[in-house]
C-alpha cells in the first residue's frame, strides 16, 4: 500500500501500476487457498482502485471497487470497508458526471458509517459536504443546506469552531446562501468562516484571503458597502503578495472588486483596479 502510494507520489506510474495488480494477484491466489483471506483480497482490490482512480482510468477503478463490494457485501464485520469503498465509487460516479450513481452510494457510504459503533462522525460529515455540492450543483438547495448544517454540526461538536474542517464548511454554507440569495445568512457564514482561517491560517494565507473576499460579496449585496471595499482590499493585499501561487483567484478577485466599484459608481477606481491587476498578472505570466 505505501509502496504504490510513494510510486504515485513520484510519478513512477507503470510501477505503481504493477506494484497493485501483483498484489491483487497474489492475495486472489491466496484466497482461492484460503477463504479466510477475504480482507487482504479485499484490501488489494480498493488499493488497485485507488491507483486506476488516481491515474484517471475511471472504468478501471469502478470494476476494481465493484468487486471488493461485492466481496464484503454478505458480511457484517465490514461495514467501514464498505462504507469507506462505497465513498470511493462515489467519487468516481461524481468525477464521470454521472450524478444519480455518485447521490446513490454517497448516500449508501454515510448510511454505513452511521451503522458503525461509535458512528464514524469526521466521515460522515465528509461525504454530507460532498453530497451537499452536488444536491447544489442540481439546484437542490433545501437538501444541500440539509447536508451542509448536519456536517457543520458535527465538525463544531468533534473538531470546534477555531478549525480548518469547519471553516471550509461555513465557507460552502455560505456559498450555498450567496447562489440561492440569502445575503443576510450567507455573510453570518462567511463572518465565521474568515474568523476561523484567521486563527488557524494567520492574516496572509491564500485561504485568508478567500474568505475576505467572499465576505466582501455578501457584504456588498446587504448594503454595507465601505465594510464590503474594505475586506476586498484586505482580500487583494494577500492575493498581491502570492500572486504567483493562485494568478486565477486574484484575477477573479479583482474583477469583483471592480464590479463593485462601478456599482457604486467609482468609475475611475475601477478602471485603476484593473489596469492595476493587468499589469500584475502580465509579470506573473
Amino acid at each position: 500500500h505505501d509502496r504504490v502510494k510513494q510510486l504515485c507520489k513520484a510519478g513512477k506510474w507503470e510501477e505503481a501500476r504493477n506494484s497493485a495488480s501483483a498484489a491483487v494477484e497474489k492475495s486472489r491466489a491466496l484466497y482461492e487457498d484460503d477463504p479466510e483471506s477475504l480482507d487482504e483480497l479485499s484490501l488489494s482490490l480498493e488499493l488497485q482502485g485507488d491507483f486506476f482512480r488516481q491515474y484517471g482510468d475511471l472504468e478501471k477503478a469502478r470494476k476494481s471497487y465493484f468487486e471488493a463490494l461485492e466481496l464484503l457485501d454478505s458480511s457484517d464485520s465490514h461495514t467501514e470497508a464498505l462504507a469507506r469503498i462505497s465513498a470511493s465509487v462515489a467519487v468516481v460516479y461524481e468525477t464521470d458526471r454521472n450524478t444519480d450513481e455518485a447521490i446513490t452510494f454517497y448516500k449508501r457510504s454515510i448510511e454505513l458509517f452511521e451503522r458503525m459503533d461509535p458512528p464514524s462522525a469526521i466521515d460522515i460529515a465528509s461525504l454530507c459536504n460532498n453530497l451537499a455540492y452536488i444536491y447544489k450543483s442540481c439546484g437542490d438547495f433545501d437538501t444541500s443546506e440539509t447536508l451542509y448544517l448536519k456536517a457543520l454540526e458535527i465538525y463544531n461538536e468533534k473538531l470546534g469552531s477555531e478549525d480548518e474542517e469547519t471553516a471550509a464548511i461555513c465557507n460552502n454554507i455560505g456559498a450555498l446562501y450567496l447562489a440561492a440569495g440569502c445575503y443576510d445568512q450567507a455573510r453570518e457564514m462567511f463572518v465565521m468562516a474568515l474568523d476561523a482561517r484567521r486563527k488557524v491560517f494567520g492574516e496572509t494565507h491564500l485561504e485568508t484571503a478567500q474568505a475576505y473576499a467572499n465576505l466582501a460579496v455578501a457584504l456588498s449585496h446587504t448594503g454595507e458597502e465601505t465594510c464590503a471595499k474594505e475586506k476586498f482590499q484586505s482580500a487583494l493585499k494577500i492575493y498581491e503578495d502570492k500572486v504567483k501561487e493562485a494568478p486565477m483567484d486574484y484575477a477573479t478577485v479583482s474583477a469583483n472588486f471592480a464590479e463593485f466599484l462601478r456599482s457604486q459608481n467609482d468609475e475611475r477606481s475601477a478602471h485603476q483596479m484593473e489596469k492595476r491587476a493587468s499589469k500584475i498578472l502580465k509579470k506573473v505570466h
